[in-house]
């Protein structure tokens, strides 16, 4: 029975009773496909439209695509349908993507592509898987970027789908081959022919890979490969086809270690020869159809080769019309490696749509004054999209701090005044103790005169008179004691006269005692004007300090010290960060500050691989 689906809804809009020449091929991690026909006079031809649904006997769900009408005499409109895994087709992952990495696992990576979805028509189901690679994607279609994860999977593994329900299931399950077998395929039995090719030209046991880039900035495996390019099949198999060398190619990559697992799973199915068998095969009831399926494990039994081989199945080719046309494919591997192998050379002399990039060198300089305290610092980028730095060179160069003119000029008249707002007090004080001495010389004469006058005085005691009579008198000096009585008084007039004392050499000493000088001051005012005037500038290059060494600074954080006034260096090694990596996309900076005052010169050059992607077209 074949069933018709509207696009919008899903809702059933016919049953093709008349559709006939019905096949259906599946493909191992693939869009399978669905042909069918009908009378070209049928009226459900109407339903039969581009991107409506239809189903088979219950299967799963296939979009209908282009349609042909073959006129003959039975009168057939021809139908192709593509499985609606192909509806990931329709979404593209536009511009760059970068998913991946530790702590991000398989299980988020795919999820991370399936949210992209226009609309949501798959959710993520299983996943056996549980690595932490690195994927990117430019331009991709979302179904190429699911098969892509696949890719450095260690072990087969199967894409398996659920259309049964709505939003559609989408699972990524392992392959296991070693179990026993599911189905038996035998001469005479259910076998109806037999075919098997065998392709050594196909075998490689050395694989070199390369992801991005181009020369000596392409991608390789040496850094996570004990600094081996390539990959090598173990002596067993080396010593049964010798080393056959080939050279891998896929620019989607720029992780290494995802480089390194999905070039491993490629050898793994390269080193042995590709061995597929076409069988005629009979379902002889619906055990065997629902065993005949993709991912089985299937033991073919050829009495006249007097051998089996266990093997998986790979392909189904189905013709519901006529049995006999129903074919397996049978495989030891997954034809996907081989045909992976058969586009080498294609991809190596066809640019894939991949941007890439190439070596760019770009450099800068600074001039400065600088100090020990005050270093001359230097911004420099590294975009986001250099994705390898092949070194930073840089040269200091330390002269003495420079300094171009002398003086400068007022073009305007200022007053500059000073002003106290209260009155204030200063003390002095003295410690005390002090003395002053004047000296005379002696010998000086004083003399004072008395103008006359009468004198008197009364007393009560006697008076003691004596007299000099001079030479012309016979009695000598002498005295006379009178007895006055008391209650008298004595009249003495005095002529004019002069008294004279002579004074002998002699000092005067004076001493100060402690004591204190205050003086108050009130508040005032001091008003200083200053004419307008000019300062002529004297030009030239004056210098200062004398630096001798200087120390290295990324990020503010000190690297190096270096002893004299130059020095050429690769600070490649200092830019990287505890996690090993140079920061892209961000701003760094380099110091450089000398001992002493200094004008420095600072020249950078960046040599690294630069993809050819940016943000801006304008």
């Amino acid at each position: 029975m074949m069933e018709v689906f509207d696009r919008a809804s899903r809702r059933r809009v016919a049953i093709l009773e008349n559709a006939y020449a019905v096949s259906e091929q599946q493909r191992m991690n693939a869009v399978w496909h669905l042909n069918f026909s009908l009378p070209c006079r049928d009226p459900k031809n109407q339903f039969c439209r581009p991107f409506h649904y239809v189903r088979h006997n219950g299967g799963e769900l296939y979009r209908i695509m282009p349609s042909a009408l073959d006129v003959d005499e039975a009168g057939a409109v021809s139908y192709q349908c593509e499985h609606v895994l192909a509806t990931l087709i329709d979404t593209v992952l536009f511009g760059y993507h970068v998913v991946g990495n530790l702590g991000v696992y398989t299980r988020d990576v795919i999820q991370y592509v399936l949210d992209r979805q226009l609309t949501k028509h798959w959710v993520l189901d299983r996943c056996a898987f549980r690595n932490q690679f690195e994927y990117g994607w430019e331009n991709e279609t979302i179904l190429s970027a699911l098969f892509s994860v696949a890719g450095p999977l260690k072990g087969p593994c199967i894409w398996r789908t659920d259309t049964s329900v709505y939003p559609w299931r989408l699972s990524l399950d392992r392959l296991d081959t070693a179990g026993a077998p599911e189905l038996y395929v035998r001469r005479r039995h259910n076998m109806t022919s037999f075919h098997r090719d065998s392709e050594p030209q196909q075998v490689v046991t050395r694989l070199y890979p390369l992801g991005y880039g181009e020369g000596v900035n392409q991608l390789g495996i040496a850094g996570v490969n004990g600094g081996v390019p390539y990959l090598q099949s173990p002596k067993a198999v080396t010593d049964k086809y010798g080393v056959i060398e080939r050279v891998w190619t896929d620019r989607r990559y720029e992780d290494p270690a995802s480089l390194k697992a999905a070039a491993q799973a490629m050898l793994d199915g390269l080193q042995e020869p590709l061995l597929s068998y076409e069988v005629g095969f009979q379902e002889l009831t619906q055990s065997d159809y629902d065993r005949a399926a993709v991912g089985k494990r299937v033991r073919l039994v050829l009495p006249e080769a007097g051998e089996y081989v266990d093997t998986f199945v790979t392909g189904v080719n189905r013709d519901y019309g006529d049995a006999a046309n129903s074919t397996l494919t049978v495989a030891n591997r997954d034809a996907s490696i081989a045909s992976s192998l058969a586009d080498m050379a294609d991809r190596q002399r066809i640019e894939m749509t991949y941007a890439q990039g190439a070596t760019q060198i770009y450099s800068q300089t600074l001039q400065a004054n600088c100090s020990a305290e005050s270093g001359a610092v230097m911004d420099f980028f590294l975009p986001r999209e250099m994705r390898i730095v092949n070194k930073v060179l840089v040269k200091v160069r330390a002269g003495r701090f420079r300094a171009y003119s002398k003086s400068t000029q007022s073009e305007t008249a200022r007053v500059v005044s000073s002003t106290t707002s209260d009155s204030q007090t200063w003390t002095s004080s003295g410690g005390g103790g002090g003395s002053q001495t004047s000296t005379s010389g002696g010998g000086s004469t004083a003399t004072s005169e008395g103008g006359g006058g009468v004198t008197t005085d009364t007393g009560t005691s006697g008076i003691n008179v004596s007299y000099d009579y001079g030479t012309t008198e016979s009695a000598q000096g002498h005295t006379h004691q009178y007895r006055v009585v008391s209650g008298h008084q004595h009249r003495v007039a005095l002529q004019d006269h002069k008294h004279s004392v002579r004074i002998p050499d002699h000092q005067h000493s004076v001493t100060f005692p402690s004591h204190n000088h205050t003086v108050q001051i009130s508040g005032h005012a001091h008003n200083v004007t200053v004419p307008a005037h000019a300062h002529d500038i004297t030009p030239g290059i004056f210098e200062f300090g004398e630096p001798q060494r200087f120390g290295l600074y990324v990020n503010g954080e000190k690297k190096a010290d270096f002893e004299g006034r130059t020095a050429e260096l690769d600070i490649t090694g200092f830019l990287a960060g505890e996690d090993k990596m140079i920061p892209r996309g961000r701003w760094l900076d380099l110091e450089v500050r000398p001992d002493s005052l200094a004008y420095v010169s600072i020249g950078l050059v960046v040599q690294g691989f630069i993809q050819s992607r940016g943000d801006n077209t304008v």
